[in-house]
């Protein structure tokens, strides 16, 4: 059974044909989401300081954690495109989650055909191609996430352990994981109990060694352990006060962040996931002699299989994703979330085919009709998402208009000085980042924030009228004349691809109207000029 696994040569064909699509759409698909652009940036001054000398622990701290910047950052101080590596790193961590699909399908099922089915549907996944392509790190953090469920399942914990680490740097749900390996170790393995305790306390240790790290980092940034999380906190408090109806928690709020999740993760996923959860419990046999030893002998049975492995990592991340949006500290749960238990529930789901499969051997109308509602599924979902990236792809970005302009009056001036409030404009620019003034390097005082535009000849002022914008209040008190120092005229750019036909919209001046017995409150000429 086991000699009919996939080869290297195959797996190898797989990784080659799900990459490539993901590396043409890096270089022709825009970023899925504006995060996307504050990675970049990121990862622009971490390569400026490892190619300057002036790289410390202290350059690692941010808003996000770091790992996945700072290989950015590394590679492209080797290659030099700083917007165009981390979209590609993306993309090659999309192929190899399309690599692990087929080795954990195959070590789930046995079954070649459902290990290429399995490998099909993530390979031609259209948002999970879009956000491979995109410089953010769901696609590698998903990808670290799956080398350390496959090393479980093969046994070699202290490999699983650095790519659970790995991935503790990327995102902070991946700590959920620190004390479950140690855990699934020591329950799992047939070695003595003194050494399956050791070897458990050290794989804790090496666990949080990357929190610890973090940690670390934020105290020699900024002279505080906890700065980190008082900053997300902080964000956390400016969402919640800026969108009030996130405060509760209403049907439709609920029922709408539920249905992104599950129409990413695909509820035949979500399906196989329950009913295979139930059927361990029912596969569970115990002695009844306390809460305790049940419990212990449940964990063994869960974490000593590969299915059980596969199970937990599905619903420790998914528990902890639904906790930190039950208590707010997850104000909205982005469609983009699912793709992890996307990746992780397709060989959960293949598994759980290949069991009922075992029960219709005497019921063909069953099997059929159960495929074919399978196949229904998938291709809507393939065909909604197909729509809503091309949606996503084809629609004007007034941010990419903006950058454009900046860029032609650079072009026009070198010197021209220009405050941006706006990471995805000053990114899409191409203008060096560090020649931006913005909100990290401004006064916050109003009267100070005036004087540094005026002292530092900043010509052109971008920022978006947001709800909690530091800058909404300055700018309408400019635009009203309450405030002095000085005079903004508003600027409208123009795309640089012009549309085929220019409508073009002219008001009559009153007294030059032909008929003066009627006099309507408005009259307008419309001209369409069709420009061929």
């Amino acid at each position: 059974m086991h000699s009919n696994s996939p080869t290297r040569l195959q797996l190898l064909l797989v990784f080659i044909a799900s990459t490539v699509p993901r590396i043409i759409g890096a270089i022709w698909l825009p970023n899925a989401f504006g995060d996307a652009y504050a990675y970049i940036e990121q990862t622009y001054y971490l390569r400026r300081a490892l190619l300057d000398g002036s790289f410390s622990v202290s350059s690692l701290f941010g808003f996000w954690l770091p790992l996945y910047q700072f290989i950015c950052a590394s590679v492209s101080a080797v290659v030099g495109n700083t917007f165009y590596v981390p979209k590609i790193i993306s993309a090659i961590c999309g192929g190899g989650i399309c690599v692990l699909v087929c080795a954990l399908t195959w070590e789930l099922t046995f079954s070649k055909s459902s290990t290429w089915v399995t490998t099909i549907i993530v390979a031609v996944n259209p948002y999970h191609i879009f956000y491979s392509s995109s410089a953010m790190t769901d696609v590698p953090h998903a990808f670290f996430i799956l080398l350390c469920a496959y090393c479980c399942i093969k046994g070699r914990w202290w490999i699983a352990s650095v790519f659970a680490l790995s991935a503790g740097l990327m995102r902070i749900e991946s700590w959920i994981l620190i004390p479950l390996i140690p855990v699934a170790y020591f329950l799992s393995s047939s070695s003595r109990v003194w050494q399956r305790f050791l070897k458990s306390t050290v794989l804790f240790w090496c666990l949080t060694a990357g929190p610890m790290f973090w940690l670390y980092v934020s105290w020699k940034a900024t002279g505080s352990f906890s700065k980190y999380f008082e900053i997300r906190n902080q964000y956390i408090v400016e969402t919640l006060a800026n969108n009030p109806w996130l405060y509760s928690f209403s049907m439709a709020r609920v029922g709408f962040d539920l249905l992104r999740l599950s129409y990413i993760v695909n509820p035949l996923v979500i399906f196989a996931v329950v009913a295979l959860m139930l059927r361990l419990n029912r596969a569970v046999v115990t002695p009844i002699e306390s809460a305790f030893t049940n419990t212990l002998s449940w964990f063994r049975n869960l974490l000593s299989t590969g299915q059980g492995v596969m199970l937990t990592f599905f619903c420790s991340h998914l528990a902890f994703l639904l906790i930190a949006y039950a208590t707010n500290n997850q104000p909205e749960i982005w469609p983009r979330y699912g793709l992890i238990f996307f990746a992780l529930g397709l060989s959960l789901l293949a598994l759980l085919y290949q069991n009922l499969r075992r029960t219709w051997s005497l019921n063909e109308k069953r099997k059929a009709v159960t495929i074919q509602a399978a196949v229904l599924l998938f291709a809507i979902q393939f065909c909604v998402q197909l729509i809503d990236v091309t949606r996503m792809t084809v629609k004007n970005d007034p941010n990419l208009t903006v950058a454009e302009f900046l860029e032609d009056q650079r072009k026009k001036d070198g010197a021209v000085k220009i405050y941006c409030d706006d990471g995805a404009i000053r990114v899409l620019s191409g203008i060096p980042l560090e020649e931006f003034r913005n909100q990290y390097n401004s006064p916050a005082d109003e009267k100070a924030f005036i004087k540094s535009l005026r002292d530092n000849q900043v010509q052109f002022l971008v920022y978006k009228d947001l709800p909690g914008s530091p800058l909404r209040g300055i700018i309408r008190q400019l635009r009203s004349g309450v405030r002095k120092g000085i005079t903004i005229e508003e600027v409208v750019p123009t795309p640089r691809k012009q549309m085929k036909d220019n409508v073009v919209v002219y008001r009559v001046h009153e007294s030059e109207v032909a008929n003066a017995q009627i006099r309507p409150t408005t009259r307008a000429k419309v001209q369409s000029t069709m420009t061929k």
